[in-house]
């Protein structure tokens, strides 16, 4: 039975597929804001399939802009530089992981509630002020762990699996368990891999646990993540609502009407965001 150390994810990662040219030029722009709109616009236009997923966003209730938006270019203009980024950004990453044969959860349920917590964490960021879009790119990754864990250690995975079912407890402590790491320690690395900007790959890897060294973009997809799982937007493999952290719920002013204010907007714009996936958005 192999064991799922640290250097031996490290290895797995290195091998996973390069993100595309296209993604990885985009992610840039989040560490060098030299990017102009015709740059974007020329970037996203160069892939026809990335276009087209983020134009079937753009023309949806996620926005709710009255008349089509025809092409990117208009897209950026109607929408915004960052959230066409952030769109264009979400829909290569998706893209990235194909269904396929064996899975061990519903990739479909996966992708809905990786969408649900970007959705999430993007309302709360825009409520206390923090940015928005770096936060939906977050929450949309919290997760990337359990693909790898998935799609390089079937096995093991399946041993988590056949733990949780048992003891009736958690994936996470179950992952922890049987594998003495957890996938938000292999996200971070992936992450860090695919050189995400340092606050995403920190948010992903202490989205479960972030009482340590306080940090805005942790919490937000920390109580994002929780209140994904109340609200019961898609399945990341397991039922039950991790607890809140009372410290990040503090920090980020701990007001239950603010954030009864936000379901409205959360159920609206995660309408939208999942065509990303639907239709099939994430297997084109």
């Amino acid at each position: 039975m192999s064991e799922v150390t640290v250097e031996r994810v490290l290895r797995e990662v290195r091998q996973l597929p390069s993100l595309s040219v296209v993604v990885v030029e985009i992610l840039d722009s989040f560490q060098n804001e030299a990017m102009q709109i015709p740059e974007l616009v020329r970037k996203i236009s160069r892939d026809q399939a990335l276009a087209a997923r983020v134009l079937r966003v753009a023309n949806s209730a996620f926005y709710g802009f009255p008349s089509r938006i025809g092409s990117i270019s208009e897209a950026v203009v109607v929408l915004g530089f960052h959230a066409v980024r952030s769109l264009a950004l979400a829909a290569g990453i998706i893209h990235q992981f194909l269904p396929g044969n064996g899975r061990a959860f519903d990739l479909l349920a996966f992708w809905q509630h990786a969408i649900g917590v970007g959705v999430c964490a993007r309302v709360v960021a825009n409520c206390r002020g923090l940015p928005s879009e770096e936060a939906f790119t977050a929450g949309l990754l919290h997760d990337i762990g359990r693909l790898v864990l998935d799609t390089y250690f079937r096995d093991e995975f399946q041993r988590v699996l056949e733990y949780r079912d048992a003891h009736d407890c958690t994936l996470l402590a179950a992952e922890k368990e049987v594998l003495g790491l957890d996938h938000a320690a292999i996200g971070y690395e992936v992450a860090h891999q695919w050189k995400f900007p340092q606050a995403i790959q920190v948010a992903i890897r202490d989205h479960h646990s972030p009482d340590g060294v306080p940090a805005p973009p942790t919490d937000v997809i920390h109580l994002a993540n929780v209140l994904a799982h109340a609200l019961e937007i898609g399945n990341a493999g397991y039922d039950r609502v991790p607890p809140l952290s009372p410290a990040a719920w503090e920090r980020l002013g701990g007001n239950w009407e603010m954030l009864e204010s936000c379901l409205p907007e959360i159920e609206r714009l995660n309408a939208g965001v999942n065509l990303l996936v639907a239709e099939g958005g994430a297997q084109e």
